[in-house]
C-alpha cells in the first residue's frame, strides 16, 4: 500500500534482517504489484545470489558483501566490488 498512498520515488526491499536477502519471489511480487516505481534489492546482496535476484529489481543496495572479508565494519574490498559488478553488468547487458 505504501506504493500508492506515500507516492514514494522508489520501494527498498529487505530480507528479515540485515545481510539477509530478500527472497526472489518476495522481491518479484512486489515489482509486479507496483509497476513502474522502481523497486531495489536492500539486503543480502552477494555474489552469489545476485543473478537470481537483480532481474526482479531496478537497483541494488549493497554492504557488507563486499568489504573485506565480508564484515560490515571492514574498508571496502576493491576485488569484491569489481567482482560483483562485472556480474552486474553482464545481466544488464543481457537484459
Amino acid at each position: 500500500s505504501v506504493a500508492f498512498s506515500s507516492l514514494p520515488d522508489g520501494l527498498c526491499v529487505s530480507g528479515p534482517m540485515t545481510s539477509v536477502p530478500v527472497r526472489a519471489e518476495d522481491l518479484r511480487a512486489v515489482k509486479e504489484a507496483v509497476g513502474s516505481l522502481p523497486v531495489f534489492i536492500n539486503t543480502g546482496a552477494r555474489h552469489d545470489n545476485i543473478e537470481e535476484l537483480l532481474p526482479f529489481a531496478d537497483g541494488v543496495i549493497v554492504g557488507s558483501s563486499l568489504k573485506v572479508d565480508g564484515i560490515t565494519w571492514n574498508p571496502v574490498d576493491p576485488e569484491r566490488v569489481r567482482s560483483f559488478m562485472a556480474i552486474v553488468r553482464r545481466l544488464r547487458a543481457e537484459a
